[in-house]
């Protein structure tokens, strides 16, 4: 499957390719994890990863914007009126990273790793791996 790379510190997180509609050039200052805008016909919402993993520098501005595929059907015309933005660091790489070589967290990290669904090694880096889902559910 095919992941975007980002860090924030010394930390890479991989945000899967499947997730995302497409991603924007974007330059917007949040200090809050979750934002609204309301457009003519349709509402965006934006989750900060920096502000959510509690990186308030200035070096850890959004450049990129993965807008997030709708889990919506055409039934539910609510959620299909929200287009959710994921605001991230520069992101600096798409890798191709097999299924088998991502390995679950253990559940004594859970709480600590709420927002990953994985983790795995290429080459001496760790990339831990993004669970857009989870991200939503819980701010939503």
């Amino acid at each position: 499957m095919r992941y975007f790379i980002c860090a924030l510190d010394n930390v890479n997180m991989g945000i899967p390719a499947e997730w995302a509609e497409r991603i924007i050039s974007v330059f917007r200052t949040q200090t809050a994890v979750y934002e609204t805008e309301n457009n003519e016909t349709f509402i965006e919402a934006f989750i900060s990863l920096p502000v959510l993993f509690q990186k308030k520098d200035k070096q850890y501005e959004t450049p990129h914007g993965v807008v997030l595929k709708s889990p919506a059907t055409t039934e539910d015309k609510t959620k299909a009126s929200i287009k959710t933005i994921l605001l991230v660091p520069r992101i600096d790489r798409d890798l191709e990273i097999p299924e088998e070589n991502i390995h679950k967290l253990p559940e004594a990290l859970a709480g600590l790793f709420l927002f990953f669904k994985g983790a795995c090694f290429i080459g001496p880096n760790l990339i831990l791996i993004l669970s857009p889902e989870s991200i939503m559910e819980s701010i939503r």
